[in-house]
């Protein structure tokens, strides 16, 4: 069986979409009608394309503006009519070189080539122009057909940024590995000295303790590092969580007496609202505190940016019939609606080039989740932000 519309030309297939009513009319009249559907049809397919589709006159200022357009670049029509087109890329000269290639050439072609959305933010989009000619094959101008592919990039730079991190691991994995046995002989060696210490003839009281107390550091410090390379080693490894019981409130004052130099240093002030007596918790001690000196670092970060004199950082602790919650709030600059919808994903920073890494809070709340917590943040800009951690008791 044949397709209707298997031979027929473009105006023969509009006939038969649209010219259902009787012919009434006459030809004249027929031929203004199926013209007159015909651009109602190519209008609602160019006004309903999600690409950015525009013309521009032939020297380069825009005389339509599609609504696809508008969605992706945040403009509306009356805000850039008459605008050249150069204006809405990030490189106007190399868009203008781009442009001028087309009216060379026929046509012209970028992929991934950076426009500027109305906020300033960049958005990437695969260009194709193309001349436009009247029917006596002079060119009256140019049109633009440009596909968003922002999140294509983005997906492209972060599996860039994993196969780099995933490399990092592995190579931190086998430093890890390597500083363990060197570790091991310094603490055996500041055991020994210790007894030997102890056992010691002709050494003042008030030296002997001295030496006591540097040899019990050099073995408190070296255990700090085995935990370390431990905790290197899982992450490479994505070991899952080893729970035993410990008191929460104690490990919380242990990663603040960990940051107490640079607390001091900021000068912040810490306040503890733990619930009464020891919150006794069956989880992984190991991954909590880095989650707890993740965010306490972010406080102080946030502290120091707001640049207003002391701040505060307050630790809360509350318990239920199953579960425990901390919350961690501080005083520094606080962040936009925007911005806390956006905080757990990976590689999303607000710290300038080289001072985040964006993988922070999205390790943080992927620890909280293998532990089958829940992570929350909420923050008004400038008064500060607060993040609720809740636990399984056991």
């Amino acid at each position: 069986m044949t397709n209707n519309f298997g031979r027929k030309s473009i105006g023969q297939r509009l006939k038969t979409i649209f010219l259902s009513r009787p012919r009434k009319y006459g030809q004249l009249g027929e031929t203004k009608f199926e013209i007159q559907q015909t651009r109602t049809l190519l209008r609602s397919v160019l006004q309903n394309s999600s690409d950015i589709i525009f013309v521009a006159d032939l020297n380069g200022f825009l005389v339509s503006f599609n609504r696809g357009g508008e969605e992706v670049l945040g403009y509306e029509w009356q805000e850039i009519a008459g605008k050249p087109v150069s204006a809405l890329a990030q490189d106007p000269e190399a868009f203008h070189k781009l442009f001028e290639l087309s009216d060379q050439d026929g046509r012209a072609a970028a992929t991934d080539f950076p426009f500027l959305h109305k906020t300033g933010q960049d958005v990437y989009c695969d260009i194709s122009l193309a001349n436009l000619k009247n029917a006596d094959n002079q060119s009256i101008g140019t049109v633009g057909i440009c596909r968003d592919v922002t999140s294509r990039k983005s997906l492209q730079e972060d599996l860039i940024r994993i196969d780099r991190l995933a490399e990092m691991g592995r190579i931190a994995a086998g430093v890890a590995h390597e500083i363990n046995n060197p570790l091991a002989v310094i603490n055996e060696a500041a055991g020994w000295g210790s007894v030997v210490t102890a056992d010691a003839e002709g050494i003042k009281q008030e030296d002997k303790e001295e030496l006591e107390k540097i040899f019990k550091d050099i073995v408190e410090q070296t255990k700090r590092c085995r935990s370390r390379t431990k905790q290197v080693l899982g992450f490479a490894r994505d070991s899952e969580p080893t729970k035993k019981q410990f008191d929460i409130h104690e490990l919380i004052r242990e990663t603040v007496e960990f940051l107490d130099p640079e607390l001091k240093y900021k000068q912040i002030d810490i306040v503890y609202e733990f619930a009464d007596g020891p919150l006794i918790l069956k989880s992984d001690p190991k991954q909590l505190e880095q989650v707890f000196v993740n965010l306490l670092t972010n406080a102080i970060y946030a502290i120091k940016e707001k640049g207003e004199g002391r701040g505060t950082i307050k630790l809360e602790t509350s318990l239920s019939e199953s579960e425990a919650q901390i919350q961690v709030s501080d005083s520094g600059t606080g962040m936009s609606e925007e911005v806390q919808k956006k905080i757990f994903d990976l590689f999303y920073t607000t710290k300038p080039r080289g001072k985040g890494t964006g993988l922070g809070l999205a390790i943080c709340g992927n620890i909280i989740k293998k532990l089958s917590g829940e992570m929350r943040c909420r923050s008004l800009q400038g008064q500060g932000t607060t993040f609720s951690i809740r636990i399984p008791l056991g």
